[in-house]
């Protein structure tokens, strides 16, 4: 499953989109906005796969927005506007189209195949033993006994069996190097390899806690519940 927020203060502009992405099998809608801070709380959420984002926002700008989040998410920028004269600043920031408004259906359906394509190209680059430095040692782990990841600022833990790793990279970019099939992100900070999950248990009647197979527990993050647990082939 492909994910997508929509950045838009026009409701009928936001609404299009919407509509038109749900009706794809293989995308889902984590959120939509017309204005700058809900925007980024949303983003910094869900981390989509691909954000549509309008140009002049409540409160601010969509180009000095993705610009801002734009080393921290793994986003495939999609800028829709009125105006033209913004496509060299939205191409600066690797934009991966620029839609001007009004625009046709044909080319919703083919930014979000090219996206899907881009996907699949990067699962074929994952890397399987991750270099990891120390004080005058490089260690070379096998990313198969990685059991689970926590971010830290520019650093991420990487949990073993019986050890614990620091590894200096953040964890939006280390996301991009691993087989999605494999880890999956369960909270902001942390993701999961899926073959180490034990079990779940609930709190409050809620599903929350992931157990792994080392006697860690991670928390579900309610922002990544969804696509977790559609992943694991369960009902949220």
């Amino acid at each position: 499953m492909h994910h997508c927020i929509v950045i838009d203060d026009e409701n009928l502009a936001r609404e299009r989109i919407v509509n038109f992405v749900e009706e794809q099998g293989n995308w889902q809608i984590d959120g939509q906005s017309g204005e700058y801070n809900q925007a980024e709380r949303l983003l910094l959420e869900h981390r989509p796969d691909v954000c549509f984002m309008d140009i002049n926002i409540i409160g601010g700008s969509g180009i000095e927005l993705a610009s801002k989040l734009a080393k921290s998410l793994d986003c495939h920028w999609v800028f829709t506007t009125a105006s033209s004269e913004y496509a060299l600043q939205a191409f600066d920031l690797e934009a991966t189209d620029y839609l001007l408004k009004p625009f046709e259906n044909s080319r919703l359906a083919n930014v979000l195949q090219k996206v899907e394509k881009l996907k699949k190209q990067t699962v074929t680059k994952c890397k399987n033993v991750l270099a990891v430095k120390s004080v005058g040692a490089v260690e070379f782990v096998n990313v198969q006994d990685i059991i689970w990841i926590k971010g830290s600022a520019n650093y991420v833990e990487l949990h073993c069996a019986n050890r614990m790793l620091l590894h200096r990279e953040t964890l939006s970019k280390l996301e991009m190097q691993l087989n999605p099939e494999k880890f999956i992100r369960v909270h902001r900070s942390a993701m999961v390899n899926v073959e180490k999950i034990n079990s779940l248990s609930s709190e409050l009647g809620r599903f929350s806690l992931l157990h792994l197979n080392n006697g860690d527990e991670v928390k579900i993050g309610q922002g990544h519940k969804a696509s977790l647990f559609e992943f694991l082939g369960l009902d949220a």
